[in-house]
């Protein structure tokens, strides 16, 4: 029988992985890894038997207006024809659908959020808000990108400890400043029996007592500024 004892953790995530999640989601280090919620792991509370969390969500250490510099911008050249607007930059790891943050820092480009319509290796492709004909040089505030790990051990000595659950992308913009990945429909909810009661209630992701749930970015470096990532969760 499933009876609730509430949890809520916020943690301030501000390390890297240590390389691009594109070569690979497990970190270089130990140490670039941050606990986020712990179920027991030293195994000392023997009135749980596990924990179900149903919400994480991001929240920015600051307020800006127009995007998130957690990251340092990456530089690359722009073509635009009317308002098409194409981007070569190496290994952006973009996806269709996708909103990106451009500051064009030469050429008549207007700085704006571009979604992303097509991408290669190479490049990627939206519709810009004004029409022109122009090149340059721009700077690309890429999304964030943060792999959740289970771990199942009280002492983390190898990075071989962490298992990859799910990649949440945060695009770079204002309005990602809070981000909630329940929201978004990323983090998996189950209906679940509720103890006493005719009714269900959306239970999310099951840890059992013994585990922990782990975060990281991707990326060579620290985030100059960090998100506190906040866990609702229950104990059971």
């Amino acid at each position: 029988m499933m009876v609730d004892r509430p949890a809520t953790a916020s943690t301030l995530l501000t390390v890297a992985s240590g390389q691009a999640f594109s070569t690979n989601l497990i970190p270089t280090a130990v140490g670039n890894a941050t606990k986020l919620f712990d179920v027991d792991a030293a195994l000392t509370d023997t009135s749980i038997s596990g924990a179900y969390i149903d919400e994480i969500w991001f929240q920015y250490t600051k307020r800006n207006i127009l995007y998130i510099d957690a990251q340092a911008a990456t530089s690359g050249t722009y073509s635009q024809s009317g308002t098409t607007q194409t981007v070569t930059l190496a290994n952006h790891n973009l996806q269709v659908g996708q909103k990106v943050y451009l500051d064009y820092t030469s050429g008549s480009g207007v700085d704006e959020t571009l979604t992303v319509t097509a991408v290669t290796a190479t490049t990627f492709v939206g519709t810009s808000a004004a029409s022109a004909t122009t090149t340059g040089n721009v700077s690309v505030y890429l999304p964030i990108d943060i792999c959740f790990y289970l771990v199942s051990t009280s002492s983390v000595t190898n990075t071989n400890q962490f298992y990859p659950l799910f990649v949440s992308s945060i695009p770079a913009i204002a309005v990602n400043q809070y981000f909630s990945l329940t929201e978004q429909n990323v983090l998996p909810l189950i209906s679940h029996p509720v103890p006493q009661s005719a009714s269900t209630k959306l239970r999310g992701l099951m840890l059992r007592r013994g585990q922990a749930l782990y975060a990281a970015v991707s990326g060579p470096s620290s985030l100059t500024n960090g998100f506190y990532v906040g866990v609702q969760a229950g104990y059971y």
